[in-house]
């Protein structure tokens, strides 16, 4: 299957629409299983952290049983650390765990506002982050929040190359800073197109199960051309192939479309 790729932003990376959002892995073999097939039908974006127990060490092992095709590969990471020091710790945990002596991206992860003074500050973890890019351990530089006015901030100090954001028909609150961001060609990573950790569970029982399908869903965000890639969270190689088959082959959504499946999602959510 042949996937298209769009440019994340200023980074100049060339990746695939649908990369493989790594929180939620499983058991090391079938989470292995699930990044390999991944990688080997074609998708070459990756997005991992470390509080996501085994997922960065699964990376690592999918992409030296790659081989010579792992070059292809971009890998974000990213660290709940608030300081340099912190930062820079988890870095290099990172890059051990993954078996890489440079990452593509690296985040600062879940920034609110609370801790947005502390992550910007002399000697905070954007500091530590700054220090390994000049060192050639991180390529890029990239921030992810479930704050609007954070990511705005992030977005217009010019510090950032990449922002990370929720986006699906059940929250838009991130649609104006994607617009911004993608003027500023700041690369946008789209994440939870299914709406978060268990909704398509809760989808699957109610009487939406077939107008908010898991297809719809990945189709709504792939339609957004100001995403650079959309990371929906896969465990399983099942997943994978069905996820890949709609990447491969969605036309891009009509306005009206959209506009009837956030309708319909809004009323999934007023009932639930």
């Amino acid at each position: 299957m042949d996937l298209r790729k769009r440019r994340l932003g200023r980074t100049g990376l060339l990746v695939s629409e649908i990369g493989f959002g790594a929180a939620n892995v499983g058991t090391v073999a079938e989470a292995e299983d699930a990044v390999f097939r991944a990688f080997s039908l074609g998708i070459n974006f990756v997005e991992t952290g470390r509080s996501y127990g085994e997922s960065e060490y699964v990376i690592g092992r999918a992409l030296r049983r790659l081989g010579e095709g792992a070059a292809v590969v971009h890998v974000a990471s990213k660290t709940l650390k608030r300081t340099r020091d912190g930062a820079l710790s988890d870095l290099e945990r990172s890059l051990g765990h993954l078996g890489l002596v440079r990452v593509d991206i690296y985040q600062l992860n879940d920034v609110d506002e609370g801790a947005w003074g502390q992550v910007m500050a002399s000697g905070g973890a954007l500091e530590g982050l700054q220090e390994a890019r000049e060192q050639g351990l991180v390529g890029h530089i990239g921030i992810t929040s479930h704050s609007a006015e954070v990511l705005r901030r992030a977005v217009e100090s010019g510090q950032f190359d990449t922002i990370e954001v929720a986006y699906s028909p059940f929250n838009r609150s991130g649609e104006a800073v994607i617009r911004l961001a993608h003027r500023r060609g700041i690369g946008v990573i789209g994440m939870k197109p299914f709406g978060g950790f268990g909704m398509l569970g809760s989808l699957k029982v109610s009487p939406f199960a077939q107008a908010l399908s898991a297809a719809a869903l990945l189709r709504y965000a792939l339609s957004n051309r100001c995403l650079s890639v959309t990371i929906p969270g896969m465990r399983f190689v099942r997943e994978v192939e069905e996820n890949m088959v709609v990447a491969a082959s969605y036309q891009p959504m009509t306005p009206g479309q959209k506009a009837r499946l956030r309708k319909q999602a809004q009323a999934f959510l007023a009932v639930g």
